[in-house]
C-alpha cells in the first residue's frame, strides 16, 4: 500500500473543519470487545483485577500513568493501529511522527478547561507562530468506556486554537476558579461545564471512540456526577516533522514522570514505520 492510499482517507470537507473547528471524531476505531481488552490491560497496569470493575471498588479514585503508552508495550499498538495513522496522516500529511505525549488513565474526573500545547496562552509565541513552519501537532483521545454508565465525555470550544476574546478568557478562568474551590470541598464532578461566551460542544463517548484535536484547542474532560463505572481513556500525540513538534516533545520530556528516552524496541518499529522523530 502506498503512503497516500489512506486506509481511513478524511474528506476535503471533514479536513477542512477541522483546521477551523479543531476536532475531528472517529466513532468506533476500536470495537467494544477490543475496547474491553483495553480497559483490562490498564487495570493490569494499577494491579487491578483484568475484569470489568466498579467505580465503588477503586472507591471513586483517580488512577493515571504519565506517558504510560510509550512505557507500556501492552499498548505500542495502538501507536501503529492504521487507521488511527492513516487519519492523521489525512489530516496532517505524510511526515507525520509519534510524540512521547501519552497517558493511561482511570476515573479523571470532570476538569478545568485547558489547552494540552506547551504554550498555554493564546497568541504567546512559539506555538502561536507560523510564519515559518506550521503548527500540526494534535492529540489523541481514545475513550474506553460508555457515557450512560461512566460520564465519559468531551467538553470542546471549537475555533479556541484560532480565536479568543477577552471575554472567552474571563470566562473560562472564572469557571476553572470556581472549580478549584468545587475540588476542596469535594463537589468537583457537580459543577457543570458551562460556557456562555461561545459555542461550546459535548461529545459524549462510547467504548473504542476516538477524538483527535489540535493541541491548541481549549478543552475539558466531561462528567458531572459520580457514575457506576470508572471512565477509561488513552492518550497520545502526532505532529509533522517540525520545530514545533519537537518543541512539544521537549516541553513534555522534560517533565519528571515522562521517560526521557524512548525504549529500544519501540524506537525501531517507530524507524521502521517512518514515525520517528529524530
Amino acid at each position: 500500500m502506498r503512503m497516500k492510499d489512506y486506509i481511513n482517507k478524511v474528506s476535503k470537507k471533514d479536513k477542512k473543519k477541522f483546521f477551523e473547528d479543531g476536532y475531528y471524531i472517529i466513532p468506533s476505531l476500536f470495537s467494544s470487545s477490543d475496547a474491553k481488552s483495553l480497559r483490562h490491560k490498564i487495570n493490569k497496569i494499577f494491579n487491578f483485577p483484568e475484569k470489568d470493575i466498579t467505580s465503588d471498588e477503586i472507591s471513586y479514585r483517580t488512577y493515571a500513568l504519565a506517558d504510560g503508552v510509550t512505557k507500556e508495550s501492552a499498548f505500542w499498538p495502538i501507536i501503529f493501529n492504521e487507521k488511527l495513522v492513516s487519519s492523521v496522516r489525512s489530516l496532517l500529511g505524510d511526515d507525520i511522527r509519534y510524540v512521547q505525549h501519552s497517558d493511561l488513565h482511570i476515573n479523571l474526573g470532570g476538569g478545568r478547561y485547558h489547552r494540552d500545547s506547551s504554550c498555554r496562552e493564546f497568541g504567546s509565541s512559539p506555538d502561536w507562530d507560523e510564519s515559518n513552519e506550521p503548527y500540526k501537532i494534535v492529540r489523541v483521545a481514545i475513550y474506553l468506556s460508555d457515557y450512560e454508565d461512566s460520564g465519559s465525555s468531551l467538553e470542546l470550544l471549537p475555533c479556541s486554537h484560532r480565536k479568543e476574546s477577552r471575554l472567552n478568557r474571563f470566562e473560562y478562568t472564572l469557571w476553572n476558579m470556581m472549580r478549584v474551590k468545587f475540588r476542596k470541598f469535594g463537589f468537583n464532578e457537580y459543577l457543570p461545564h458551562w460556557f456562555l461566551s461561545r459555542k461550546k460542544n459535548t461529545i459524549k463517548t462510547k467504548p473504542g471512540d476516538c477524538i483527535i484535536i489540535d493541541q491548541r484547542l481549549m478543552h475539558a474532560g466531561g462528567g458531572l456526577s459520580r457514575k457506576n463505572y470508572p471512565k477509561y481513556a488513552i492518550f497520545l500525540a502526532f505532529g509533522v516533522d517540525n520545530s514545533h513538534t519537537r518543541n512539544h516533545k521537549n516541553f513534555y520530556q522534560d517533565k519528571p514522570t515522562y521517560e526521557k528516552n524512548i525504549p529500544v524496541a519501540l524506537k525501531a518499529m517507530l524507524k521502521e514505520k517512518n514515525l520517528l522523530l529524530e
